[in-house]
């Protein structure tokens, strides 16, 4: 009888280790969805991922705001300007995530104030959904396509002539720079001989010293 009840508590107390296991990793993943940036714990609640309130709203259009920042393209992107994409991308995402902590302290508020303070809040987060959108354009790629960050705005065709014009010029160029050091003197009038894919045969050359005598 003994027996049988520690192999029952044994049995249980694994059950609940387990489920305790289970619940950390189901309440870490669930941290970790709530964040406006990947890379910054928020301190939202974990019930703004579904809750209809104003705030958990306006949370959600953060997150959504965030992901079109990533959008934007990388270092190899062609972007010129007085900043770098990659320094925006960090600015507009930083602000995200302050704006995020202003929402949390505005939940706290009393109903009476907390609608005025959202109402500034909420301007906030359109501003931030409209830049996300302006900067995430810069790298308007189809869909699919790795985040490479290299312009894809044009069709193929208008590229390949792009490259094609391109070459005309350059090889317009090159025609001209030898034409001009052909008048100068500087390159030779004479054609230059091509070489045959045929190796030249070899020379025989007749033996030093006098013939060997003939045998009879």
């Amino acid at each position: 009888m003994r027996d049988v009840l520690l192999w029952m508590l044994a049995f249980l107390a694994t059950w609940v280790v387990l489920l305790v296991v289970v619940a950390t990793l189901l309440r870490w993943r669930l941290q970790r969805r709530n964040r406006v940036s990947p890379a910054v714990r928020s301190p939202a609640p974990v019930s703004w991922l579904w809750s209809p309130r104003s705030t958990a709203r306006l949370h959600r259009r953060l997150q959504g705001a965030v992901v079109h920042i990533h959008l934007a393209p990388s270092r190899r992107s062609t972007f010129s300007g007085p900043a770098s994409v990659d320094e925006l991308r960090r600015e507009l995402e930083y602000q995200a995530v302050e704006l995020d902590h202003h929402l949390v302290i505005a939940g706290r508020h009393p109903r009476a104030q907390r609608r005025s303070i959202l109402r500034s809040l909420e301007q906030q987060v359109s501003e931030i959904e409209t830049l996300s959108v302006r900067l995430s354009r810069l790298s308007a790629r189809p869909e699919g396509t790795p985040a490479s960050g290299w312009e894809v705005t044009r069709q193929p065709p208008e590229v390949l002539a792009g490259i094609a014009e391109q070459l005309d010029l350059l090889d317009a160029a090159q025609d001209e720079l030898t034409a001009i050091e052909r008048a100068a003197g500087l390159v030779d009038d004479a054609p230059v001989a091509r070489p045959t894919s045929e190796p030249p045969s070899p020379r025989i050359s007749a033996p030093d010293g006098p013939p060997p005598p003939a045998t009879r």
